[in-house]
């Protein structure tokens, strides 16, 4: 809620420049200085808005935007953006808004192509695992990838069959129980090296080991098929878990033999679906939500894809949970690329196939920047590290006599001396042998976040539509917790003012002449001169009994308090004495209106509009803020800047 709050205070502000570049100024508030350009930019931006909502000439826009920088002005005054609360909260939006501009932006079309290109395909593969860890060094990794290829040549040349192989020796031990199956599956059901690796490849073969998070895989692509889609199905379930004794189990199995025997004779899936134990779906007919692939237990899965058209129903089917009998209600197709380019984008960032762009970000960065490692001095900091301390973990940073340059990008720097500190922190117990990689390791990865931190630090000045977004941002923060304070909270708990407030508007919020009536309405005019009759004389029991017999059909009734616009019929009947009136006609029907009161014009009463009121207190707050502010900040407008700028903006 506070963000949409914020966007709406930024509707009339998005740049703050404390000093104008090399361009004219068109106004002044205080220090700050606003250019003709920045105001073009917030007037183009929001007029199209504006114009559907309260239209506003470039003058009452200027006005706007003066008083929106005169608040900006008080918050810098009081430092508002010096405070711990502000800078976490400002940190975090622009953490948040920095976040497409850190990315390779080609390696997420070219991924969230392919990946719909493999949606529309699923896979079945078999694979064998050698378990390792996704931290382990280069030199450990070797020796499993090693291994891995003595197992593959064995597998290709006969010694021992893929399937015995996976239930021997790989560390998958579901699948191994299978074989090494893993049964169907499509774009970011699995890792995506593993993903990869089954994709690439052509019924039968097997690949190279291929390394994932999990350690490294054999994989063999055993069958292809089309895009399964998705389903939409209803079910009759009777419990029978693991834990069920054998008389549960038989019960279960008699009551959906007895349900589907019944289906065969013709009775109504739906009707049958009151004898389902399963609570969470028998209250809406059964119908459990859409699901693809590998989103269910397999016995059900399949059971229900195998069904072709709405209506079909299942045999019995048993889970580990249960018996059930399944009917399609609807299957779909995969959606087109446009239509699912968002959700696939979003997957692609939370998938690791995502680390693919960021790598390849990194690279272009070191590219651009001219990233440089100056060798002999990094073979320097290597000398003062103690291998024998650091792989035992408790190596101390020594002292140095000069801080040389590491490596270089752009006009930054890299020293000596934060590069053994990193080191120092991320020292952990390992084999002495395996120093100096963990150390070139860690010296990449720091490389690495200081080259990104920098092109995070030029942002602003690299895309401009960043620059203003971030100050959109900035100032709608900045001026959230002011006029909190300022106006909302001053308006919404001052009891006193609010009454104050109420009793020298309240005529702009008055009732119009009403009445206390009551309404009958028909298209037969008998009915209407009856009703007329037995209301005019008092006759409620006949009425009644009128009513009960013809209501339903053709006589609409309606009571309460009115003004003459409500209501159409009470432009033909509106009458200021009680009593009985009508029929008159009305369009295509007969009116009878019964006045109980006439209620003279007057003021609401503060219940009744004490939204409106406190909206009203708080813009009378506001005008009064901004005098004192205008007073505080001087206001200067340059007229001739102005006048050539608002002839632009009318051309």
């Amino acid at each position: 809620m506070k963000k949409i709050i914020i966007l709406i205070l930024c509707l009339f502000g998005m740049q703050l420049q404390v000093k104008a570049q090399s361009q004219e100024v068109l106004f002044t508030v205080g220090k700050i200085q606003v250019t003709p350009e920045e105001f073009k930019t917030v007037y183009e931006k929001n007029k199209g808005v504006g114009n559907n909502i309260d239209p506003k000439t470039p003058d009452e826009y200027l006005d706007l935007y003066i008083n929106f920088k005169l608040k900006i002005a008080e918050a810098l005054d009081q430092q508002r953006d010096t405070s711990s609360k502000f800078i976490k909260e400002f940190g975090g939006y622009r953490t948040q808004l920095a976040k497409p501009y850190l990315s390779d932006s080609g390696s997420e079309k070219r991924l969230s192509k392919e990946a719909y290109k493999r949606m529309q395909e699923e896979i079945r593969a078999s694979h064998i695992m050698y378990e390792m860890a996704s931290s382990a060094l280069p030199s450990d990794t070797i020796k499993v990838y090693t291994a891995m290829m003595q197992l593959r040549d064995d597998i290709v040349n006969g010694k021992i069959s893929f399937e015995n192989a996976a239930r021997t020796k790989s560390a998958d031990t579901w699948s191994a129980n299978r074989g090494g199956d893993l049964g169907y599956f499509t774009a970011f059901n699995m890792v995506y090296p593993f993903e990869s690796g089954a994709y690439n490849q052509d019924i039968g073969k097997i690949s190279k080991p291929i390394r994932s998070q999990y350690g490294y895989h054999l994989i063999k692509t055993t069958d292809r098929r089309q895009e399964s889609g998705t389903v939409r199905v209803r079910q009759i379930f009777f419990a029978a878990g693991e834990r069920a004794n054998q008389e549960e189990k038989d019960r279960a199995q008699r009551s959906i033999n007895e349900i589907y025997q019944r289906l065969e004779n013709g009775e109504n899936f739906l009707d049958l679906v009151t004898y389902s134990e399963d609570r969470k779906t028998k209250n809406r007919g059964g119908e459990i939500p859409e699901f693809g692939i590998n989103k269910m237990m397999p016995a059900f899965e399949i059971a229900a894809f195998d069904l072709k058209r709405p209506g079909d129903y299942s045999a019995p089917i048993q889970t580990n949970i249960g018996w059930h009998i399944i009917q399609l209600i609807e299957k779909k197709t995969l959606p087109s690329f446009e239509s699912l380019e968002k959700e696939i984008l979003a997957k692609i960032k939370r998938d690791n196939r995502s680390q693919l762009g960021a790598a390849k970000f990194v690279k272009s960065l070191k590219m651009d920047y001219d990233f440089t490692v100056k060798e002999r001095d990094y073979k320097r900091a290597l000398a003062l590290v103690n291998r024998s301390s650091f792989a035992k973990g408790n190596w101390q940073i020594p002292k140095v006599r000069y801080d040389p340059v590491i490596a270089t990008f752009a006009d930054e720097e890299l020293l000596l001396t934060e590069l053994l500190e990193f080191w120092s922190i991320n020292q952990k117990p390992m084999e002495e042998s395996s120093v100096n990689e963990y150390l070139r390791l860690l010296f990449d990865v720091h490389a690495n976040d200081r080259i990104v931190g920098y092109e995070d630090s030029q942002l602003e000045n690299k895309y401009p539509d960043f620059k203003n977004l971030v100050r959109e941002y900035r100032e709608g923060i900045l001026l959230f917790d002011l006029t909190q304070e300022e106006v909302w909270d001053k308006a919404a708990k001052d009891s006193l003012g609010i009454y104050n407030h109420y009793e020298k508007v309240k005529f702009e919020f008055s009732w119009e002449d009403r009445i206390r009536y009551k309404l009958w309405l028909t298209g037969d005019k008998k009915i209407a001169r009856k009703i007329y009759k037995r209301a005019s004389r008092n006759k409620i029991d006949k009425l009644k009994k009128l009513l009960e017999d013809n209501e339903a059909l053709t006589v609409v009734v309606s009571e309460g308090v009115a003004e003459r616009k409500d209501e159409i019929v009470f432009n033909t009947i509106w009458e200021k004495e009680k009593g009985i009136y009508g029929p008159e006609v009305v369009g295509d029907e007969f009116a009878v209106l019964q006045v109980f009161d006439f209620i003279p014009a007057s003021p609401k009463a503060l219940s009744e509009v004490k939204g409106l009121i406190i909206a009203s207190y708080q813009n009378e707050i506001e005008k009064g803020w901004i005098t004192k502010l205008k007073a505080q900040f001087p206001v200067s407008i340059n007229k001739n800047v102005r006048d050539r700028l608002f002839q632009e903006l009318a051309d």
